[in-house]
């Protein structure tokens, strides 16, 4: 269990739990060819020249977050997430298809969902963390810089989807969904200095350890192995 699912209400952590238990994900196998090609399948690859694993596997990866929230799916959904999540002022609808005109693949706004949750998360970290433990900052730095440069890869491929077929709406109902799915791992408002210079040394500990990779979260998946639309 990592540092941030232990500030979990006990409440919260069994409903996940329960959550994920009741839908459990297929296997998912990412594998790269001697050319760097990377491609993903529900069986594991036999060709002994791809370097396999399976995603969301392996004594380091935890899961940060479970969104918990469907985007996307019809007008009606979409204005009543974005009245939940108080996005800015809109017609109260937010197209189904791509900026494109196309539907988005299954998976594809939660993988995005995720990976600007991860993101957000370590934003807070370092803004946090520089006010209530500004002697530890340097550590906080370093290991925020290290995590971002290891999934650099993941951020450029995220960038140029929401970039390219996404709307400045959908990419603004996603921040903002992001944000409320991520408030219960966050420090709390008005939380002693103690208090969240220990949420800062346990996340930045869960970072170095490699727990949050983001191309090893199934959920990923999706993204990268999108390709962008014309």
């Amino acid at each position: 269990m990592t540092f941030v699912s232990r500030l979990l209400p006990t409440a919260l952590v069994l409903a996940l739990a329960a959550g994920s238990a009741a839908a459990e994900p297929a296997p998912l196998y990412r594998s790269v060819g001697p050319d760097g090609k990377i491609t993903f399948s529900d069986r594991r690859p036999t060709d002994a020249q791809l370097q396999t694993r399976e995603m969301g596997k392996g004594p380091q990866y935890r899961a940060l977050f479970s969104p918990g929230v469907r985007l996307f799916e019809t007008p009606q959904e979409a204005a009543a997430s974005a009245r939940r999540f108080r996005t800015p002022p809109s017609d109260g609808l937010v197209a189904v298809p791509s900026r494109v005109g196309r539907p988005f693949p299954p998976g594809l706004t939660d993988a995005v969902l995720v990976v600007t949750g991860h993101r957000f998360f370590v934003q807070v970290l370092l803004e946090s963390c520089a006010r209530a433990a500004p002697a530890g900052l340097e550590r906080y730095q370093v290991v925020v810089r290290n995590w971002r440069d290891r999934n650099a890869d993941v951020f450029a491929k995220v960038d140029r989807i929401t970039f390219s077929d996404f709307t400045g709406e959908q990419r603004d109902q996603l921040r903002y969904a992001a944000q409320a799915a991520l408030q219960p791992l966050l420090p709390r408002p008005g939380a002693e200095a103690a208090e969240t210079r220990a949420w800062c040394d346990g996340a930045a500990t869960d970072l170095t350890r490699h727990q949050h990779e983001l191309d090893a979260d199934p959920r990923v998946a999706p993204a990268l192995d999108y390709t962008v639309q014309r």
